[in-house]
This record gives structure tokens, C-alpha cells and sequence, in this order.
């Protein structure tokens, strides 16, 4: 075989490995490898998550989390029984999948000024409504710009594959004069 032979080989097989660990950098975790379904660290009082996994209660206490805000409408009795055993705050307010609702978010916004000072976890089923909810909180009171907030919701999913929340979204921020 001849030396340039050899070089092109080398660089096609150089070529695949890059292609094979740029995907494989980019595909995202098992969603249900953390305390809770689709887990994601917004920052270092901030977590989302959707439906508690085994030991995950006691993984989320280890991790400092004291409060936990659960947005389910149909949020089952005995997760906050399995955080209550920790020590851990759990406060429901139900937000319907299909049809959330400005006062919703008010609500939201009210738990979450009095808790500035915790270790939240915003949870519902996947982490769908937590990461919107998340996202517009940032946008709408801690002036995170929107692309960066956008990052962490992303991360999760993206709204724009569901009209109702992508309007949710938006008529809250308008709303907010963002």
C-alpha cells in the first residue's frame, strides 16, 4: 500500500471517529439516570426534574434541595410523602398540561420569592412544564436573556413542538413587556 493510500485511510478513519463522538457528545443523557426524570441543573439552587425515580428523594436531599415545587395537576400523594421523610418543603401548584393559565405562573412566581433563599427543585411529569415555567421565570423576573435562558429548557425539549404551551410561553413573557 502506498504511502498516500495510507493517509487517506488515516484521515477517513480520523473523519468517522470525530462524526461517531460529535453525535455521541450531543445525544442527551438517559432521562432516567438522575433523581428525578430528565434532571437538569439550572444552577446552584435551581434544579428541574420531572417524576422522582427510586432513592431519589435522598439523592435530591444529599444534593442540598430542600424545596421541592411539584406542577402536576395529578401529582401523586405519596411523592410528597417520600419527601416530607426527608425533610423536604413539597409544595403542589397544579398546572393543567393542556390549558396552563396566566395565574399559573403568577402563582408560581409568588412560591418562588419566597424561597430565593432554597435549594428548589421545580418538578412535574417529565420536565416539560418545569422547564417552561423555569424559562420564564428567568426571563420575566431575573432578567436572564432569553437565549440563554432558553439553553436549560432546551435541554429538555423544545415548546415549539406544542402550540399550547408555545403560545403559554409567549403570552406570558409579552405579557411581562419582555
Amino acid at each position: 500500500m502506498s504511502k498516500t493510500t495510507l493517509s487517506k485511510s488515516a484521515l477517513v478513519a480520523a473523519a468517522s471517529l470525530g462524526l461517531l463522538f460529535s453525535s455521541l457528545a450531543g445525544a442527551q443523557e438517559d432521562p432516567h439516570s438522575g433523581p428525578v426524570m430528565n434532571y437538569h441543573r439550572v444552577n446552584d439552587q435551581l434544579v428541574t426534574g420531572g417524576h422522582l425515580l427510586d432513592g431519589g428523594a435522598a439523592a435530591l436531599k444529599e444534593q442540598g434541595v430542600n424545596v421541592v415545587i411539584n406542577l402536576r395537576d395529578d401529582a401523586p400523594a405519596e411523592e410528597e410523602e417520600r419527601f416530607a421523610d426527608q425533610g423536604i418543603e413539597w409544595i403542589n401548584i397544579p398546572i393543567e398540561w393542556r390549558d396552563p393559565k396566566a395565574k399559573d405562573f403568577e402563582r408560581f412566581v409568588e412560591v418562588m420569592d419566597k424561597h430565593q433563599d432554597d435549594h428548589v427543585l421545580v418538578q412535574c411529569a417529565a420536565n416539560y412544564r418545569a422547564s417552561a415555567i423555569t424559562y420564564m421565570y428567568q426571563v420575566v423576573v431575573e432578567n436572564v436573556p432569553e437565549d440563554e435562558a432558553a439553553e436549560d429548557m432546551h435541554a429538555i425539549w423544545d415548546p415549539d413542538e406544542n402550540d399550547t404551551w408555545r403560545q403559554y410561553i409567549d403570552d406570558v413573557i409579552a405579557g411581562a413587556g419582555k
